[in-house]
């Protein structure tokens, strides 16, 4: 049942003083005269010092925009206090009749009507919403600790939740009369906006709390604006002030009381674990996080800092934002279901292309926030190169990457076999889906090779449009071989746009093939990413042939790579060795080989993944290592490199023999001329070795 139907008993005494205010610190002033609009006790505030009230005390503003967040609010403090009780002031009707007609538990509704003078009438007037809203914090802190007798209250902004008991909060606070959490953001913010945070904030019903809070007050009805000036900002600037101008102040040392994005996401470097069911901000445990600036689209769709674009870490959006989504939704469905609400009153009705950190809550979304390691490749694969293919996915699965790849499946029989393995980290794509009328208008006047150099930046678009809450994508080709976990091409990669990989080959080479490799190249899910993957793509639907074009200067899809960074920018060329490393320049450059700790080295680089282009798989024992020139291989190169991915080989096909019950010799390469084989090698077979 709502307590706010039984709190007529309960005094609800609000006069308004005309006395002037003085000097907060003046001796010999009864605190009930230390305001312009006191709001009168009948007993002495020293009194509730001594009060013994089982109860913490919460209180909150929320208008109609807020109402989900209020209650998830509200049920966070059900899981993880015992004793509470939850004051809310509702600025509409919409929002006090929607609240009042769900009985939440714990929980007393006010009007602001309550509240409101003819001087706080008169500055609504003047005032947007929020800097309403901040305006009527202090006069809400003081109206509940006065005329409820309370013994305490922490305001809480409307977008906060709780991850564990509240009441480490009030331990902190102890015998303090005022309790503040530091914004911890960056000092130039910190100078402009303040250096404490008024979303998360608490006051004693004592000679101090209530002094202070009346100061607040006044000042906040002389001018709270949402535009900083003159060392004022809103209700939370004078903030600053209140440790100089007041004793008994606690200032939070907790790293998880009032956690925000601003101080766990953009600034500090703290680490952000879980340990069993707590989350840990260093060595605190998560007490309360401040989601501000979150947009609600839909149940899925969300902004999750609507101020700028941020790059909310994987852990943080696992260990905090899912839980925190979560009780949005399950809201919605409560609103829906029980109450029987039309949803959409309550979603945000701004235009969500807009959305500066847009974030879609799905299965592959959460997925994807296990690791901040977790990568997205896409890659195409046909018949002639799926035993390459599924190598290298076996060969990010062998080192537990987390990892998801959209294969594209250049024919039925690709698709088929790969549907029938169900690879647990792969989402298949036959080609048609992919195909529209420009790239079908050029099929068939192109090799399959030419074809499927022509779909890479198409799938890189498809896969991007079709999942939104995929950040980045990857273009990997089949034969590209990792030798550890890839997590270095996260880090290196960072914040830009896209990465391209040298050739680091020979000059002729680069020359006609250009000095990136179109083989490993990365996107990220925003705009400038995508209008390169649209340039890419309609330079290769012009052009993508196996013969170099010396007038154009242009040789297949990779060539264009060239221009990139010079008419794009927050292009990242990466410069370890053992990135996309292969024999172009690992062996034409005479590279160090050396194996450590089970680690392949390339000159002081390990290798992460190798390109083996150009190789031919003639059967499984016999291959041509590099089709297209003649080459002296080192033995380091052929021990450490070649022959352990021609293992891998053999275990591919093992694989698709056990499951076909089969030989995959169709798989193989057609009859071959034995005279234009470059660099061939027999690996021998097992009883041999």
């Amino acid at each position: 049942m709502n307590s706010n139907d039984k709190k007529i008993s309960l005094p609800r005494l609000y006069i308004p003083s005309n006395e002037k205010i003085v000097n907060p610190l003046s001796t010999g002033i009864k605190a009930s005269n230390l305001s312009k609009k006191n709001t009168q006790k009948r007993i002495d505030p020293q009194f509730y010092n001594q009060q013994h009230d089982l109860n913490n005390h919460f209180c909150v503003i929320v208008g109609s925009e807020y109402v989900l967040k209020i209650i998830a609010l509200q049920q966070s403090l059900m899981q993880y206090s015992e004793k509470f009780t939850l004051w809310i002031c509702c600025i509409d009707p919409f929002a006090y009749s929607l609240l009042k007609e769900m009985s939440l538990i714990n929980v007393n509704l006010l009007q602001v009507e309550e509240l409101e003078d003819r001087e706080l009438k008169a500055i609504k007037r003047k005032r947007k919403v929020n800097e309403y809203c901040w305006t009527l914090k202090s006069v809400l802190i003081e109206y509940l600790l006065v005329n409820y007798d309370l013994p305490s209250i922490l305001y809480c902004d409307g977008d906060l939740c709780f991850f564990s008991d509240p009441n480490i909060i009030f331990e902190e606070w102890g015998d303090h009369s005022i309790f503040l959490t530091p914004q911890r953001d960056r000092d130039w913010v910190e100078k402009m906006y303040g250096k404490y945070q008024a979303g998360l904030i608490g006051f004693k019903n004592d000679l101090y709390g209530l002094k202070s809070v009346r100061w607040w007050k006044n000042k906040c009805i002389d001018w709270c604006s949402a535009e900083a000036e003159e060392g004022k900002f809103g209700d939370q600037k004078y903030l600053d002030y209140i440790p100089i101008y007041f004793p008994k102040v606690k200032i939070s040392n907790n790293l998880g009381i009032n956690a925000a994005p601003w101080n766990c996401i953009y600034n500090n470097d703290y680490k952000i674990d879980k340990t069993k069911n707590d989350i840990f901000i260093e060595n605190d445990k998560l007490v309360v996080y401040h989601f501000a600036c979150i947009t609600i689209f839909t149940e899925n769709d969300f902004d999750l800092w609507s101020l700028g674009e941020i790059s909310i870490p994987n852990n943080i959006l696992n260990h905090i934002y899912t839980p925190y989504l979560e009780r949005i939704q399950f809201v919605l469905k409560q609103l829906k279901d029980k109450f029987n609400k039309d949803t959409k009153q309550f979603l945000s009705k701004k235009d969500i292309n807009k959305a500066q950190t847009l974030y879609k809550d799905s299965q592959l979304r959460r997925k994807m926030n296990q690791s901040n390691h977790f990568m997205n490749f896409s890659m195409i694969i046909s018949k002639e190169r799926l035993i390459q293919g599924l190598t290298s996915y076996y060969s990010l699965e062998n080192f537990n990457a987390k990892f998801t790849v959209w294969i594209c499946c250049m024919d039925d029989l690709t698709y088929q076999i790969l549907e029938k393995l169900k690879l647990k980290h792969a989402i298949l794509i036959p080609v048609k889906d992919i195909e529209n009328h420009e790239l079908l208008s050029i099929k068939n006047d192109r090799s399959l090779q030419e074809y499927c150099w022509t779909l890479k930046a198409p799938l890189c678009l498809h896969v991007l449009s079709l999942y939104p809450e995929v950040d980045h994508i990857i273009y990997c080709d089949a034969d590209m071989y990792f030798f550890t976990a890839p997590n270095i091409i996260l880090d290196e990669w960072w914040k830009y746009s896209v990465f391209l990989c040298p050739q680091r080959s020979s000059t002729e080479i680069e020359s006609i093939h250009g000095i990136y490799q179109a083989g490993l190249v990365g996107f990220k899910n925003d705009q400038n990413s995508k209008e390169i993957l649209t340039w890419w793509k309609d330079k290769c639907l012009e052009y993508c042939n196996n013969q170099y074009d010396v007038e154009m200067n242009r040789w297949g899809d990779q060539k264009y790579l060239n221009h990139i960074p010079n008419i794009f920018s927050n292009i990242k060329i990466m410069t370890h060795k053992g990135i996309d490393a292969a024999p172009w320049n690992v062996i034409l450059n005479s590279s160090s080989i050396s194996k450590t700790d089970n680690k392949v080295f390339i000159n002081q680089d390990e290798l992460i993944a190798f390109h083996f282009g150009s190789m031919q798989i003639i059967n499984p024992n016999e291959f041509d290592l590099w089709k297209q020139e003649t080459l002296e291989l080192p033995p380091a190169v052929l021990d450490y490199i070649y022959i352990p991915y021609i293992e891998q080989l053999n275990k591919t096909c093992h694989t698709l023999h056990n499951t076909f019950q089969k030989s995959p010799s169709s798989l193989f390469a057609d009859q071959i001329d034995t005279t234009t084989i470059k660099n061939y090698f027999k690996y021998p077979s097992p009883h041999h070795n």
